[in-house]
């Protein structure tokens, strides 16, 4: 049987605006905001370079409903790329860019298809003049689908292998909204040779044989999607189904966790970190890094003082945006001293106040009225709203201020 190859990739979400990086010294700002466009671009290249029969893109090419020129003209110019070289495009939409926004119709090259009918749909992939695959898929009509979309793909016979895109939460994740939900056991059942998923920011293989996968996206949109981007390379044959990863993203989000026990002087903690910050930088990749810290050095007291970490921070981004690959310290983060909550937490008052923090798990509720703002909920998105962050921040300086009461 004839072997096909193919990227599947997802969430590309290509026109992100990283609003919340506006601090950003404008070199690397410029940057981050071109890097969704930069890591697509590598992945078609690889595309070209591999010579692969066709790409699967399994939703959200754009960040929102309403798509940007720019995005749409770039997108266009890429798989003008691939028609060149003969690589078919084979695209379904998801949440983020369902097809009840608005965006400027233009004309797509011949080789781009999309999935876009009411219900999940067929469409072949030929090579001279052989049907060789069946690719299967389902685009958002509108941005909340929570039924079992998955339920309602069927096989249509005629070609040796058979590829679905789907765009959705496998049962039990709890990373992202929970649309389209299915289970990996369903989609085991059903007769495909390959599911390619999209909407998880993370890279993962659910299943093999049949091979289920989650691309991940292609470039980390903020703090929490730490790890590598990119995309998968697939081979189908009549044996086995390989897929290997490919990183692409240009800059990439890191954590580091820090135990210091031994510095007492500042000038060391700051040693230190400038070469952590080193040994990220002859990786040859831009990088965004938080800093925690934790331990029982006695810096770590001088530094619970929040202006303290605030020249710390600034300390470590001097000189970055002259650089030829930047290591952009975002934040420092310092573990809380448990002796001195543990002396305020002795307040009746302040137990109430941090009783009433630790409670609050909806976020989204305490800020709807900002979601009805007719300025403010342009600026918001109610899936990638990092809550927990924000509770965590909200509770550190409370706690702060206190113990410096």
């Amino acid at each position: 049987m004839t072997t096909i190859r193919f990227i599947h990739t997802a969430d590309l979400h290509i026109d992100t605006p990283f609003i919340g990086l506006s601090n950003l010294p404008k070199t690397i700002l410029e940057q981050v905001k071109k890097s969704t466009f930069t890591s697509f671009g590598r992945i078609v290249a690889k595309a070209i370079s591999e010579r692969v029969d066709f790409i699967v893109i399994a939703g959200d090419l754009y960040n929102g409903a309403n798509r940007g020129l720019t995005a749409q003209m770039f997108l266009r110019n890429e798989f003008q790329r691939l028609a060149d070289h003969g690589i078919q495009v084979y695209i379904i939409h998801g949440n983020h860019d369902h097809l009840s926004g608005e965006w400027a119709q233009i004309t797509w090259p011949e080789n781009v298809h999309y999935f876009n009918g009411p219900t999940p749909s067929m469409i072949p992939y030929t090579r001279e003049g052989e049907v060789l695959a069946h690719l299967y898929g389902y685009s958002y009509p509108k941005r909340a689908v929570t039924e079992n979309i998955a339920s309602h793909y069927n096989r249509v016979e005629g070609a040796p292998y058979h590829i679905a895109l789907l765009h959705g939460t496998a049962g039990g994740s709890t990373e992202h909204a929970n649309y389209a939900p299915f289970l990996v056991s369903e989609l085991n059942q059903q007769p495909f040779d390959y599911w390619a998923l999209g909407h998880i920011h993370k890279q993962k293989v659910l299943h093999e044989d049949p091979t289920i996968i989650y691309p991940g996206n292609i470039q980390g949109l903020n703090p929490k999607e730490t790890g590598k981007k990119g995309c998968f390379l697939v081979e189908l044959s009549n044996y086995k189904t390989t897929h290997t990863f490919y990183e692409t993203s240009p800059i990439g989000w890191e954590i580091l966790e820090l135990d210091i026990d031994d510095m007492n002087e500042v000038d060391e903690l700051i040693q230190f970190l400038q070469k952590e910050k080193n040994i990220i930088r002859r990786s040859q990749r831009n990088a965004i890094i938080t800093i925690k810290l934790s331990g029982g050095a006695a810096v770590l007291e001088y530094l619970s003082k929040r202006s303290a970490v605030d020249e710390l921070v600034q300390i470590l981004q001097d000189g970055e945006d002259e650089e030829g690959v930047f290591v952009w310290i975002h934040r420092i983060t310092v573990a809380e001293n448990r002796k001195n909550i543990a002396d305020i937490a002795e307040s009746h008052f302040v137990n109430e106040i941090i009783s009433v923090i630790e409670e609050t798990d909806n976020l989204k509720e305490v800020l709807s009225p900002l979601y009805k703002h007719r300025i403010a909920r342009k600026f918001l998105d109610k899936d990638d709203l990092e809550e927990q962050e924000i509770l965590e921040e909200a509770r550190r300086l409370l706690l702060d201020s206190m113990i410096q009461t």
